[in-house]
């Protein structure tokens, strides 16, 4: 099986195990297990750092586990995780953002790998580390998060939505890639309404439930049929930040008689109280205690199941109730705030995803410019050998517009030739930002105008 990425990178944190994942790795279609998935991305993590120096790289299967938090002791389950990355056929489309133009490439995950005893030994193939190291955009990806995950669709949205964090929308994807990304087998759940209710529901819960992000979909369909998905982000909001230092001091010393009381007064199981402390601040957790016992139905013994009510109240965010008039008023207010609130999300996400395509052509055709004739030359002879197909059907096609002198002006040509100067020109790694340093650099920008007015 196969699945389809574009390059792939890793950063080691020395306090916060977070790696920071290329954005096209995230977007792969192959049908990984959970463990698979998570055992393959802390395998990268770990070895990130001297990925282009060794040949080899080693990690015990205790140190393995604990990055994967897999607290079992069915080793064989990791052995037979790592068989299925060496097994694993992966293929790399470098897509032109803006001709489509494709660059196709494949490998295993893993070129080898062996266990000697407690220790696991693992390779990378040539290709594989080139395209491992020093990506130019990246998602973050906490390990603390990727191991709540209960199944292999919820972090696979997960993966495909965090590279577009910053941004109010993730890009539109056709429903059979976005099928092909969640790694879902093109015979299984072929009716959508079955598709949603196994795959996209559930996995929505669990990135709702166990990341630091919130994401909802939206459909687009033609006539009845739905065509395309994308996912409205946000960060959480009134939690504690999964994976950070204060999540884990607060995971680590709740308050005792906060769990006693959702033990003990909302009906809680020890298992729910525990992840409820985990998952949330004590602010908000007291603050939606006092929601539910000051509500109308709680007051009145309407509420049948307090456990199911603190939970949505949780879920939710419920706020202290008002008046029907208050109410009305309230939510119409709220409706005419998120639609502004949508265009001018929508409006800005196109701008800045228009800017940094612009930014990033115009980074690349400078740094070819700057060649000098040899390396020009050296470059451009490479060019013509690496773009030989795609050149012979574009003067082939298009005949009538482009001859073998001009055929460089064709937009698909000039895609291929700037991705092609991205894997083979290293300082490209050091002049391009990723997009959310372009990002960031564009709202100091703006702050600073703001603060000289």
């Amino acid at each position: 099986m196969g699945l389809t990425v574009t390059n792939v990178g890793f950063e080691k944190k020395s306090e916060r195990h977070e790696l920071k994942k290329h954005a096209a790795t995230i977007h792969c279609s192959n049908p990984l297990s959970l463990l698979q998935r998570k055992v393959s991305n802390a395998l990268l993590y770990h070895a990130y750092e001297e990925l282009m120096v060794k040949e080899e790289h080693e990690i015990s299967i205790r140190q393995l586990c604990k990055l994967i938090e897999y607290s079992g002791n069915n080793h064989a389950a990791i052995k037979e995780a790592l068989k299925g990355l060496l097994s694993t056929v992966i293929e790399w489309n470098v897509v032109s953002d803006s001709t489509g133009t494709e660059d196709w490439t494949a490998s295993s995950i893993i070129a080898s790998v062996s266990l000697r005893g407690p220790t696991c030994l693992y390779a990378y193939s040539p290709r594989m580390k080139q395209l491992l190291h020093s990506p130019s955009m990246f998602g973050k990806i906490n390990l603390y998060i990727q191991s709540r995950f209960k199944s292999s669709y919820g972090l696979a949205l997960y993966e495909n939505c965090i590279r577009y964090r910053g941004l109010p929308y993730t890009k539109w994807f056709d429903m059979d890639t976005f099928r092909k990304l969640m790694g879902v087998p093109t015979d299984n759940y072929t009716v959508f309404r079955d598709f949603k209710r196994r795959v996209l529901d559930k996995s929505v819960e669990e990135v709702n439930t166990y990341s630091d992000m919130l994401v909802e979909p939206e459909l687009a369909r033609d006539r009845r049929q739905v065509v395309k998905i994308r996912f409205a982000l946000k960060e959480r909001a009134k939690r504690l930040r999964l994976g950070t230092k204060a999540e884990e001091e607060s995971r680590a010393a709740p308050t005792t008689d906060l769990r006693s009381k959702l033990i003990m007064q909302f009906c809680l199981s020890p298992m729910q109280a525990e992840q409820i402390l985990q998952e949330y601040s004590q602010d908000f957790i007291i603050e939606k205690m006092t929601v539910v016992e000051t509500s109308n139905n709680y007051q009145s013994g309407k509420v049948q199941n307090l456990a199911g009510y603190f939970l949505s109240a949780l879920k939710n965010d419920y706020q202290p109730g008002k008046s029907s008039a208050e109410k009305t008023v309230q939510k119409q207010r709220e409706v005419y705030q998120l639609q502004a609130n949508a265009q001018e999300k929508k409006r800005l996400s196109e701008e800045l995803e228009k800017a940094y395509l612009t930014y990033r052509e115009q980074t690349i055709d400078q740094v070819l410019e700057e060649l000098d004739e040899t390396q020009k030359k050296h470059f451009m002879q490479q060019f013509y050998l690496y773009a030989a197909t795609p050149i012979k059907t574009i003067l082939k096609l298009q005949r009538t517009k482009y001859t073998e002198s001009t055929v460089l002006n064709s937009p698909q040509i000039k895609g291929l030739l700037r991705q092609f100067a991205l894997q083979m020109l290293d300082v490209l790694q050091d002049r391009l930002d990723s997009l959310e340093t372009f990002i960031e650099k564009r709202r100091f920008i703006s702050v600073s105008k703001s603060e000289r007015v």
